[in-house]
Protein backbone atom coordinates (compact mmCIF):
# COMPACT_ATOMS: atom_id res chain seq x y z
CA UNK A 1 0.00 0.00 0.00
CA UNK A 2 3.16 2.51 0.99
CA UNK A 3 4.55 2.27 -2.95
CA UNK A 4 1.30 1.95 -4.17
CA UNK A 5 0.42 5.72 -2.41
CA UNK A 6 4.38 6.83 -3.47
CA UNK A 7 3.39 5.91 -7.20
CA UNK A 8 -0.07 7.63 -6.94
CA UNK A 9 1.61 10.77 -5.63
CA UNK A 10 4.35 10.83 -8.55
CA UNK A 11 1.66 10.62 -10.77
CA UNK A 12 0.18 13.25 -9.60
CA UNK A 13 3.45 15.80 -9.40
CA UNK A 14 4.24 14.25 -13.24
CA UNK A 15 1.31 15.73 -14.53
CA UNK A 16 1.19 18.57 -12.93
CA UNK A 17 4.81 19.67 -13.97
CA UNK A 18 3.58 19.59 -17.63
CA UNK A 19 1.89 22.77 -16.70
CA UNK A 20 4.12 24.50 -13.89
CA UNK A 21 3.67 28.04 -13.21
CA UNK A 22 4.33 30.75 -10.69
CA UNK A 23 5.62 29.50 -7.18
CA UNK A 24 6.51 30.43 -3.80
CA UNK A 25 10.06 30.23 -2.79
CA UNK A 26 11.26 26.25 -1.81
CA UNK A 27 11.15 25.05 1.67
CA UNK A 28 13.49 25.75 3.43
CA UNK A 29 14.69 25.14 6.77
CA UNK A 30 14.22 27.23 9.74
CA UNK A 31 16.96 30.14 10.98
CA UNK A 32 18.41 30.67 7.40
CA UNK A 33 17.19 34.43 6.90
CA UNK A 34 15.06 36.58 8.72
CA UNK A 35 12.22 36.04 6.23
CA UNK A 36 12.23 32.15 6.65
CA UNK A 37 13.35 32.47 10.27
CA UNK A 38 11.10 30.72 12.54
CA UNK A 39 13.09 31.27 15.91
CA UNK A 40 15.81 33.19 17.28
CA UNK A 41 19.38 31.73 16.60
CA UNK A 42 21.32 30.56 19.30
CA UNK A 43 24.49 31.64 20.59
CA UNK A 44 26.11 28.65 19.12
CA UNK A 45 25.31 29.26 15.13
CA UNK A 46 27.98 29.39 12.66
CA UNK A 47 28.93 32.14 10.97
CA UNK A 48 27.50 30.57 7.69
CA UNK A 49 23.72 31.06 6.87
CA UNK A 50 23.44 28.36 4.25
CA UNK A 51 20.29 27.19 3.20
CA UNK A 52 19.71 23.84 4.88
CA UNK A 53 17.98 21.06 3.47
CA UNK A 54 14.17 20.21 4.79
CA UNK A 55 13.72 17.73 7.16
CA UNK A 56 11.56 15.18 4.96
CA UNK A 57 12.22 14.39 1.11
CA UNK A 58 9.90 11.88 -0.72
CA UNK A 59 13.31 9.94 -2.11
CA UNK A 60 14.66 9.96 1.64
CA UNK A 61 18.52 10.69 1.04
CA UNK A 62 18.28 10.35 -2.26
CA UNK A 63 20.71 6.68 -1.41
CA UNK A 64 22.64 8.80 0.90
CA UNK A 65 23.76 11.54 -1.27
CA UNK A 66 22.11 14.36 0.63
CA UNK A 67 24.06 14.28 3.58
CA UNK A 68 27.26 13.43 1.42
CA UNK A 69 26.77 16.82 -0.10
CA UNK A 70 25.65 18.77 3.20
CA UNK A 71 28.83 17.19 4.88
CA UNK A 72 31.02 18.94 2.08
CA UNK A 73 28.71 21.97 1.50
CA UNK A 74 26.28 21.45 -1.25
CA UNK A 75 22.58 21.61 -0.87
CA UNK A 76 20.21 20.78 -3.76
CA UNK A 77 16.40 20.77 -3.39
CA UNK A 78 13.72 20.11 -5.86
CA UNK A 79 10.38 20.40 -5.67
CA UNK A 80 7.33 20.52 -7.17
CA UNK A 81 3.66 22.43 -6.16
CA UNK A 82 0.48 22.37 -7.72
CA UNK A 83 -2.85 24.36 -7.22
CA UNK A 84 -6.33 23.88 -8.51
CA UNK A 85 -9.26 26.30 -7.77
CA UNK A 86 -12.53 26.65 -9.10
CA UNK A 87 -15.11 29.40 -8.16
CA UNK A 88 -18.73 27.41 -7.45
CA UNK A 89 -20.50 30.34 -7.52
CA UNK A 90 -20.13 34.23 -7.78
CA UNK A 91 -17.68 36.18 -9.69
CA UNK A 92 -18.12 37.23 -13.25
CA UNK A 93 -18.74 33.31 -14.51
CA UNK A 94 -17.78 30.26 -13.09
CA UNK A 95 -14.51 27.79 -13.92
CA UNK A 96 -11.70 26.42 -12.70
CA UNK A 97 -7.86 26.98 -13.49
CA UNK A 98 -4.71 24.61 -12.41
CA UNK A 99 -1.36 26.73 -11.42
CA UNK A 100 1.66 25.00 -10.92
CA UNK A 101 5.21 24.64 -10.42
CA UNK A 102 8.33 22.73 -10.48
CA UNK A 103 11.30 24.55 -8.24
CA UNK A 104 15.16 23.86 -8.22
CA UNK A 105 17.77 25.73 -5.40
CA UNK A 106 21.30 25.21 -5.14
CA UNK A 107 23.40 26.42 -2.10
CA UNK A 108 27.21 26.04 -1.54
CA UNK A 109 28.90 26.71 1.68
CA UNK A 110 32.63 27.64 0.89
CA UNK A 111 33.14 28.05 4.23
CA UNK A 112 33.01 24.13 4.35
CA UNK A 113 34.45 23.42 0.90
CA UNK A 114 37.01 25.42 0.47
CA UNK A 115 37.48 27.15 4.08
CA UNK A 116 36.52 30.58 3.11
CA UNK A 117 34.75 31.81 6.03
CA UNK A 118 31.07 32.97 6.15
CA UNK A 119 30.84 33.07 2.49
CA UNK A 120 27.98 31.06 0.46
CA UNK A 121 26.70 31.07 -2.66
CA UNK A 122 22.59 30.73 -3.62
CA UNK A 123 20.89 30.20 -7.22
CA UNK A 124 17.03 29.29 -7.21
CA UNK A 125 15.42 28.61 -10.55
CA UNK A 126 11.59 27.36 -11.25
CA UNK A 127 9.74 26.16 -14.42
CA UNK A 128 6.11 27.29 -14.19
CA UNK A 129 2.59 27.45 -16.06
CA UNK A 130 -1.10 27.57 -15.63
CA UNK A 131 -3.63 29.92 -15.40
CA UNK A 132 -5.45 32.14 -12.76
CA UNK A 133 -8.77 31.59 -11.31
CA UNK A 134 -8.89 34.65 -9.89
CA UNK A 135 -8.50 36.27 -13.90
CA UNK A 136 -11.64 33.70 -14.80
CA UNK A 137 -13.91 34.94 -12.18
CA UNK A 138 -13.05 38.99 -12.85
CA UNK A 139 -10.37 39.84 -9.80
CA UNK A 140 -7.13 41.19 -10.63
CA UNK A 141 -6.32 42.34 -6.85
CA UNK A 142 -6.01 39.55 -5.12
CA UNK A 143 -4.86 36.07 -6.86
CA UNK A 144 -6.97 32.99 -5.13
CA UNK A 145 -3.26 30.97 -6.05
CA UNK A 146 -0.41 32.50 -5.09
CA UNK A 147 1.71 30.22 -7.71
CA UNK A 148 0.12 31.91 -10.66
CA UNK A 149 2.59 34.79 -12.27
CA UNK A 150 5.59 36.41 -14.02
CA UNK A 151 7.71 33.46 -15.34
CA UNK A 152 5.00 31.18 -16.94
CA UNK A 153 5.13 28.76 -19.96
CA UNK A 154 9.06 29.15 -20.07
CA UNK A 155 11.72 26.12 -19.73
CA UNK A 156 13.39 27.34 -16.86
CA UNK A 157 13.19 30.93 -15.39
CA UNK A 158 16.22 32.88 -13.03
CA UNK A 159 14.58 33.48 -9.92
CA UNK A 160 18.17 34.92 -7.62
CA UNK A 161 21.58 34.17 -8.02
CA UNK A 162 23.64 35.78 -5.47
CA UNK A 163 26.66 35.73 -3.04
CA UNK A 164 26.04 36.14 1.03
CA UNK A 165 29.11 36.88 3.50
CA UNK A 166 28.01 36.13 7.37
CA UNK A 167 30.45 36.78 9.80
CA UNK A 168 30.86 37.74 13.70
CA UNK A 169 28.33 34.78 14.62
CA UNK A 170 26.05 36.01 11.60
CA UNK A 171 26.23 39.72 13.91
CA UNK A 172 26.99 40.80 10.03
CA UNK A 173 25.65 39.39 7.04
CA UNK A 174 26.26 41.39 3.71
CA UNK A 175 24.48 40.15 -0.01
CA UNK A 176 24.95 40.69 -2.90
CA UNK A 177 23.55 39.54 -6.57
CA UNK A 178 20.37 39.36 -8.56
CA UNK A 179 17.78 38.93 -5.27
CA UNK A 180 14.39 40.26 -4.67
CA UNK A 181 13.09 42.81 -1.86
CA UNK A 182 10.76 39.76 -0.77
CA UNK A 183 13.45 37.57 -0.05
CA UNK A 184 14.82 39.36 3.40
CA UNK A 185 11.88 41.98 3.69
CA UNK A 186 8.32 41.81 4.74
CA UNK A 187 8.43 38.04 4.84
CA UNK A 188 7.90 34.86 6.77
CA UNK A 189 7.38 31.57 5.97
CA UNK A 190 4.12 31.32 7.46
CA UNK A 191 2.81 33.82 4.65
CA UNK A 192 2.83 30.60 2.50
CA UNK A 193 0.34 28.32 4.70
CA UNK A 194 -2.45 30.20 2.50
CA UNK A 195 -3.24 29.57 -0.85
CA UNK A 196 -4.38 33.40 -1.22
CA UNK A 197 -1.68 35.55 -2.85
CA UNK A 198 -2.68 38.15 -0.78
CA UNK A 199 -0.12 36.87 1.64
CA UNK A 200 1.78 34.05 0.56
CA UNK A 201 5.49 35.14 -0.06
CA UNK A 202 4.64 38.55 1.04
CA UNK A 203 1.58 41.17 1.65
CA UNK A 204 0.30 41.82 -2.02
CA UNK A 205 -0.26 45.39 -1.29
CA UNK A 206 3.71 45.78 -1.35
CA UNK A 207 4.85 44.53 -4.46
CA UNK A 208 1.53 44.93 -6.04
CA UNK A 209 1.79 48.72 -4.83
CA UNK A 210 5.05 49.29 -5.79
CA UNK A 211 7.22 47.71 -8.66
CA UNK A 212 10.09 48.33 -6.65
CA UNK A 213 9.59 45.95 -3.58
CA UNK A 214 10.29 43.28 -6.25
CA UNK A 215 9.22 39.99 -5.43
CA UNK A 216 9.10 36.19 -5.94
CA UNK A 217 10.09 34.82 -8.78
CA UNK A 218 11.82 37.56 -10.25
CA UNK A 219 15.28 39.55 -9.45
CA UNK A 220 17.02 42.62 -9.93
CA UNK A 221 20.25 43.57 -9.41
CA UNK A 222 20.73 44.38 -5.34
CA UNK A 223 22.87 44.32 -2.32
CA UNK A 224 21.63 44.05 1.07
CA UNK A 225 23.34 44.74 4.66
CA UNK A 226 21.56 43.33 7.91
CA UNK A 227 23.35 44.27 11.08
CA UNK A 228 22.30 41.67 13.95
CA UNK A 229 23.69 43.27 17.25
CA UNK A 230 21.78 40.13 19.53
CA UNK A 231 19.43 36.93 18.58
CA UNK A 232 16.48 39.11 19.41
CA UNK A 233 17.42 41.75 17.29
CA UNK A 234 17.90 42.97 13.89
CA UNK A 235 18.43 46.19 11.87
CA UNK A 236 18.40 45.57 7.58
CA UNK A 237 18.39 47.82 4.44
CA UNK A 238 19.54 47.47 0.80
CA UNK A 239 19.73 48.97 -2.43
CA UNK A 240 17.22 47.31 -5.16
CA UNK A 241 17.62 47.82 -8.77
CA UNK A 242 13.67 49.18 -10.54
CA UNK A 243 13.16 47.47 -13.41
CA UNK A 244 10.30 48.62 -15.37
CA UNK A 245 10.06 45.32 -17.50
CA UNK A 246 10.44 43.22 -14.37
CA UNK A 247 7.00 41.33 -14.41
CA UNK A 248 6.62 41.52 -18.67
CA UNK A 249 7.27 39.01 -20.70
CA UNK A 250 8.48 40.54 -23.39
CA UNK A 251 11.58 41.84 -22.01
CA UNK A 252 12.23 39.24 -18.86
CA UNK A 253 9.85 36.32 -19.01
CA UNK A 254 13.21 33.78 -18.70
CA UNK A 255 14.93 36.17 -15.87
CA UNK A 256 17.96 36.14 -17.79
CA UNK A 257 17.99 39.69 -19.32
CA UNK A 258 20.30 41.19 -16.91
CA UNK A 259 21.12 44.73 -18.47
CA UNK A 260 19.62 48.00 -17.40
CA UNK A 261 17.54 49.16 -20.01
CA UNK A 262 14.80 49.58 -17.95
CA UNK A 263 16.12 51.07 -14.50
CA UNK A 264 14.11 53.64 -13.26
CA UNK A 265 15.72 54.69 -9.59
CA UNK A 266 16.60 52.32 -7.05
CA UNK A 267 14.43 51.21 -3.92
CA UNK A 268 15.37 51.80 -0.71
CA UNK A 269 14.10 49.43 2.58
CA UNK A 270 14.77 49.46 5.84
CA UNK A 271 13.68 46.58 8.04
CA UNK A 272 13.89 46.75 12.32
CA UNK A 273 12.72 43.25 13.82
CA UNK A 274 12.45 41.91 17.38
CA UNK A 275 12.00 37.95 18.00
CA UNK A 276 11.65 37.47 21.48
CA UNK A 277 10.73 33.88 23.32
CA UNK A 278 8.40 33.65 25.89
CA UNK A 279 7.94 31.69 29.23
CA UNK A 280 8.40 28.39 30.18
CA UNK A 281 6.71 27.36 26.60
CA UNK A 282 9.44 29.27 24.34
CA UNK A 283 7.01 30.48 22.55
CA UNK A 284 8.94 32.32 20.03
CA UNK A 285 7.11 35.65 18.51
CA UNK A 286 8.62 37.88 15.20
CA UNK A 287 7.70 41.65 15.05
CA UNK A 288 8.92 43.73 12.34
CA UNK A 289 8.57 47.58 10.96
CA UNK A 290 10.00 48.58 7.55
CA UNK A 291 9.75 51.43 5.14
CA UNK A 292 10.40 51.44 1.37
CA UNK A 293 10.90 54.44 -0.74
CA UNK A 294 11.16 54.25 -4.39
CA UNK A 295 13.18 57.23 -6.02
CA UNK A 296 12.00 56.92 -9.57
CA UNK A 297 10.30 59.17 -11.46
CA UNK A 298 7.75 59.39 -14.10
CA UNK A 299 5.05 58.22 -12.16
CA UNK A 300 1.68 58.63 -13.91
CA UNK A 301 -0.88 60.45 -11.78
CA UNK A 302 -4.78 58.26 -11.73
CA UNK A 303 -6.14 61.86 -13.70
CA UNK A 304 -4.07 61.56 -16.39
CA UNK A 305 -6.64 59.16 -18.71
CA UNK A 306 -9.18 61.91 -18.27
CA UNK A 307 -6.78 64.75 -18.98
CA UNK A 308 -6.24 62.21 -22.07
CA UNK A 309 -9.90 62.64 -23.05
CA UNK A 310 -9.54 66.16 -23.10
CA UNK A 311 -11.90 66.72 -19.59
CA UNK A 312 -11.69 70.05 -18.61
CA UNK A 313 -9.95 70.60 -14.90
CA UNK A 314 -7.22 67.83 -15.83
CA UNK A 315 -3.92 68.11 -16.96
CA UNK A 316 -1.35 65.54 -17.49
CA UNK A 317 1.13 65.13 -14.39
CA UNK A 318 3.93 63.19 -12.99
CA UNK A 319 5.33 62.69 -9.83
CA UNK A 320 8.36 61.29 -8.29
CA UNK A 321 9.24 58.61 -5.62
CA UNK A 322 6.60 56.46 -3.73
CA UNK A 323 6.87 55.35 -0.54
CA UNK A 324 5.01 52.18 1.86
CA UNK A 325 5.17 51.57 5.39
CA UNK A 326 4.29 48.09 6.97
CA UNK A 327 4.13 46.61 10.55
CA UNK A 328 3.90 42.66 10.61
CA UNK A 329 3.74 40.32 13.56
CA UNK A 330 3.16 36.83 14.58
CA UNK A 331 3.12 35.05 17.60
CA UNK A 332 2.85 31.34 18.81
CA UNK A 333 0.28 31.74 21.46
CA UNK A 334 0.46 28.14 23.12
CA UNK A 335 3.02 25.42 22.43
CA UNK A 336 2.22 21.89 20.86
CA UNK A 337 5.34 20.33 20.51
CA UNK A 338 8.88 20.17 19.92
CA UNK A 339 8.96 21.84 16.64
CA UNK A 340 9.58 25.22 15.52
CA UNK A 341 6.18 25.39 14.55
CA UNK A 342 4.63 22.97 16.65
CA UNK A 343 1.68 25.10 18.50
CA UNK A 344 -1.11 28.04 17.96
CA UNK A 345 0.67 31.18 16.06
CA UNK A 346 -1.84 33.94 15.67
CA UNK A 347 -0.44 36.52 12.46
CA UNK A 348 -1.63 39.65 12.05
CA UNK A 349 -0.76 42.85 9.56
CA UNK A 350 -1.15 46.06 8.60
CA UNK A 351 0.73 48.00 5.09
CA UNK A 352 0.45 51.45 3.56
CA UNK A 353 1.25 52.81 0.28
CA UNK A 354 1.00 55.96 -0.80
CA UNK A 355 -2.67 56.18 -2.32
CA UNK A 356 -1.41 59.36 -5.24
CA UNK A 357 0.68 56.61 -6.52
CA UNK A 358 -1.08 53.09 -6.57
CA UNK A 359 -4.32 51.23 -6.68
CA UNK A 360 -3.33 49.48 -3.11
CA UNK A 361 -3.56 52.25 -0.72
CA UNK A 362 -3.77 49.80 2.47
CA UNK A 363 -3.82 46.18 3.37
CA UNK A 364 -5.01 44.21 6.71
CA UNK A 365 -4.80 40.75 7.29
CA UNK A 366 -4.77 38.69 10.99
CA UNK A 367 -5.03 35.01 11.13
CA UNK A 368 -4.46 31.96 12.94
CA UNK A 369 -2.35 28.78 12.22
CA UNK A 370 -2.24 25.66 14.60
CA UNK A 371 -0.12 22.57 13.98
CA UNK A 372 0.16 19.64 16.56
CA UNK A 373 -3.57 20.24 17.99
CA UNK A 374 -4.30 16.30 16.91
CA UNK A 375 -2.02 14.04 18.49
CA UNK A 376 -2.22 11.47 16.26
CA UNK A 377 -1.76 13.88 13.30
CA UNK A 378 1.16 16.12 14.83
CA UNK A 379 2.59 17.23 11.32
CA UNK A 380 -0.93 18.71 10.08
CA UNK A 381 -1.60 22.33 10.34
CA UNK A 382 -5.05 23.99 10.36
CA UNK A 383 -5.36 27.87 9.09
CA UNK A 384 -7.61 30.52 8.92
CA UNK A 385 -7.02 34.08 7.59
CA UNK A 386 -8.76 37.35 6.99
CA UNK A 387 -7.44 39.68 4.78
CA UNK A 388 -8.40 43.36 3.88
CA UNK A 389 -7.64 45.25 0.56
CA UNK A 390 -8.60 48.85 0.11
CA UNK A 391 -8.02 50.32 -3.35
CA UNK A 392 -7.13 53.95 -3.75
CA UNK A 393 -9.57 56.80 -3.08
CA UNK A 394 -8.26 58.53 -5.78
CA UNK A 395 -8.29 56.10 -8.40
CA UNK A 396 -12.27 55.24 -7.16
CA UNK A 397 -12.82 58.81 -8.29
CA UNK A 398 -11.16 58.38 -11.40
CA UNK A 399 -12.88 55.45 -12.24
CA UNK A 400 -16.27 57.35 -11.64
CA UNK A 401 -15.59 59.88 -14.07
CA UNK A 402 -14.80 57.51 -16.44
CA UNK A 403 -17.69 55.78 -15.82
CA UNK A 404 -20.07 58.70 -16.51
CA UNK A 405 -18.53 59.90 -19.29
CA UNK A 406 -18.99 56.03 -20.66
CA UNK A 407 -15.33 55.85 -21.06
CA UNK A 408 -13.40 52.11 -20.06
CA UNK A 409 -12.69 52.24 -16.45
CA UNK A 410 -8.79 52.36 -15.51
CA UNK A 411 -7.27 49.28 -13.37
CA UNK A 412 -8.69 46.34 -15.27
CA UNK A 413 -11.86 47.75 -13.35
CA UNK A 414 -15.62 47.01 -14.80
CA UNK A 415 -17.40 49.17 -12.13
CA UNK A 416 -15.63 51.86 -9.49
CA UNK A 417 -13.61 49.93 -7.03
CA UNK A 418 -13.29 50.52 -3.14
CA UNK A 419 -12.06 47.07 -1.35
CA UNK A 420 -11.95 43.88 -1.19
CA UNK A 421 -12.12 41.32 1.59
CA UNK A 422 -11.08 37.17 1.40
CA UNK A 423 -11.64 34.89 4.14
CA UNK A 424 -9.76 31.46 3.54
CA UNK A 425 -9.56 28.31 5.72
CA UNK A 426 -7.63 25.33 4.89
CA UNK A 427 -5.67 22.40 5.81
CA UNK A 428 -2.59 20.62 5.14
CA UNK A 429 -2.53 16.67 5.47
CA UNK A 430 0.67 15.69 5.84
CA UNK A 431 0.80 12.31 3.70
CA UNK A 432 4.07 10.93 3.53
CA UNK A 433 7.30 11.66 4.02
CA UNK A 434 7.81 14.47 1.35
CA UNK A 435 4.59 15.52 0.32
CA UNK A 436 1.76 17.60 1.38
CA UNK A 437 -2.31 17.95 0.32
CA UNK A 438 -4.15 21.23 1.51
CA UNK A 439 -7.84 21.38 0.60
CA UNK A 440 -8.73 24.54 0.70
CA UNK A 441 -11.82 27.29 0.69
CA UNK A 442 -12.11 30.90 0.19
CA UNK A 443 -15.17 33.44 0.40
CA UNK A 444 -14.53 36.58 -1.70
CA UNK A 445 -16.08 39.79 -1.08
CA UNK A 446 -16.16 42.16 -3.59
CA UNK A 447 -13.80 40.74 -6.08
CA UNK A 448 -11.64 42.85 -7.95
CA UNK A 449 -12.86 45.19 -5.11
CA UNK A 450 -16.17 45.74 -6.97
CA UNK A 451 -19.78 45.82 -5.67
CA UNK A 452 -20.65 45.03 -9.07
CA UNK A 453 -19.47 41.70 -8.79
CA UNK A 454 -20.95 39.25 -7.04
CA UNK A 455 -19.29 37.67 -4.25
CA UNK A 456 -17.29 34.27 -4.49
CA UNK A 457 -16.94 31.26 -3.24
CA UNK A 458 -13.74 29.35 -4.23
CA UNK A 459 -13.12 25.37 -3.57
CA UNK A 460 -9.38 23.66 -4.04
CA UNK A 461 -6.31 22.54 -2.90
CA UNK A 462 -2.58 22.34 -2.84
CA UNK A 463 -0.16 19.93 -3.39
CA UNK A 464 3.12 19.56 -2.65
CA UNK A 465 6.09 17.57 -3.47
CA UNK A 466 9.64 17.99 -1.86
CA UNK A 467 11.84 15.10 -3.46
Amino acid sequence: MYRMMRLAAGLIFFFAGSRMAYAQTLDKAPGTEPGQEVAPLPPSTPTQAITQPPAEHFFGTWDGLQPAWEAQGINIQLDAITEFAGNVSGGVKQGSTFSSQIGLQADVNWERLAGLTGLSTHIIAVQRSGSSDSQLFGDHLLPVQEIYGSGGDVALHLVSAYAQETLFNRGLDVAMGRMNVEADFASSPLYCSFMNNALCGDPKALPGGDIGHSAYPDAVWAARIRVRPTPEFYLETGVYQVNQGLYGDANFRSGFKLDDSQTSGVYLPVEAAWLPIFGDGKLPGHYKFGFGYDTSGGYQDFGNVLAAAQLPGFAKLTRTGNTQFWALADQMLVRQGPGPMAGLIAVAGYIHNDPNKTAYARQYFAGLLDQGFWPGRMKDTVGVLFTYAAVSGRLAAVEGFQQSLGLPLSNSASGIQSHEMVFEANYAIHLMRGVTFRPDVQYVVHPNAQTSIGNAVVLGFQAHLSF
